[in-house]
């Protein structure tokens, strides 16, 4: 019972465990985002530079059909139109391939920013083995893979139906068009036709990255034992801790013991707390706590003050305000200075009697 218990994933994914799988290139992205904005650049490439396109495109016909090829005639070389025809050919793909590309970059910028997979970067023998790569290919994953773009297929084809269908009137128009007005007419059909497909693919967009959000946010949940232990090898082990903690206090419970011979006077609850002020005008401007405790450590304090002759001094409500508000090695501030300055005061003067 208790192993199921602690294999059960019921806990949410930590940051240590996100970044592990961004590390390995697990991150929630769809793919139809990059063709989204691919079909919106498509289509703004059409409506701001069709007419760009369009005068390179007849350029070509009319040089192709006209003086390259007399000259082809004359001299026999394609060259010339070849050249001619390859630079305005780049006219019009330079642009759109460029378009794509950042379109590519940005889907990918806008969904999981800039992601080093150090996990893809190191070689993996078994990446080269034919029988898992078939494994992959005839898996349930690449048949739900194939029915989603069989799906996809069907909706392209059914909104480029329904754009169609509005603009199927006007084709028997197209036989008085200009060969200019059909390129006109073309380009704005082309734009309406990407349009719509984008926004369908947009759809699809943001439903495929939800879902793969959501099963990435599955595979991501933790056990509890897998929390305690990615805790523990964060922070460290907790009973290491505690024992470290425990010998710091120690230490610093030596240290305060030492400095409690230097004190000038220890002042007491009297049973339950004890503070040590040691005045040194010539390093502070005031008395100094060198040492506090309650309990167990208030006595300590005092067996040592007897044993080093150092005055013990009852004094209940300025023990409890110094042992309450104040910290080793800080100086008594000055809404104390005159009760403290008092039993000062009472020390020396006791010391001077004693030393007569």
């Amino acid at each position: 019972m208790a192993e199921s218990d602690q294999q059960e994933k019921t806990e949410e994914a930590t940051q240590q465990r996100r970044e592990d799988f961004r590390k390995r290139g697990q991150v929630a992205q769809t793919k139809e985002l990059a063709t989204v904005l691919v079909l919106f650049s498509m289509a703004f490439a059409l409506f701001f530079l069709g007419r760009f396109f369009m005068s390179q495109v007849m350029e070509i016909f009319t040089s192709s059909f006209d003086d390259f090829f007399v000259a082809a005639s004359k001299d026999a070389s394609l060259w010339p139109a070849v050249h001619y025809v390859s630079a305005k050919a780049l006219n019009i793909i330079a642009p759109l391939g460029l378009m794509f590309m950042i379109m590519s970059i940005m889907s990918t910028l806008v969904q999981v920013g800039i992601l080093q997979n150090e996990e893809a970067m190191k070689p993996k023998l078994e990446k080269l083995d034919p029988t898992k790569g078939l494994k992959r290919i005839f898996s349930l994953r690449s048949l739900v893979e194939g029915i989603k773009a069989v799906f996809k297929v069907i909706l392209v084809i059914a909104v480029v139906y329904l754009v169609l269908e509005k603009e199927i009137f006007r084709v028997p128009q197209l036989m008085h068009f200009t060969v200019g007005q059909t390129f006109t007419y073309v380009g704005e059909l082309s734009v309406k036709i990407l349009g719509a497909v984008g926004v369908l693919m947009g759809f699809l967009a943001a439903f495929d990255y939800f879902f793969q959000r959501f099963e990435l946010e599955k595979q991501m949940r933790m056990s509890k034992q897998e929390v305690k232990e990615e805790t523990k090898s964060r922070e460290g082990d907790p009973l290491v801790k505690a024992r470290i903690r425990r010998v710091q206090r120690e230490m610093a419970q030596r240290r305060m013991m030492e400095d409690v011979p230097k004190a000038d006077v220890i002042i007491t609850n009297p049973t339950h707390i004890a503070v040590a002020l040691q005045y040194d005008p010539s390093k502070f401007a005031a008395p100094r706590l060198v040492a506090a405790g309650a309990g167990a450590i208030a006595q300590k304090i005092k067996e040592v003050a007897r044993e080093n002759n150092v005055p013990v001094v009852e004094n209940k409500p300025l023990a409890r305000t110094i042992f309450k508000t104040m910290k080793i090695g800080e100086v008594i501030p000055r809404e104390l200075f005159t009760a403290v300055a008092q039993v000062l005061s009472y020390v020396f003067k006791l010391k001077k009697r004693v030393r007569a």
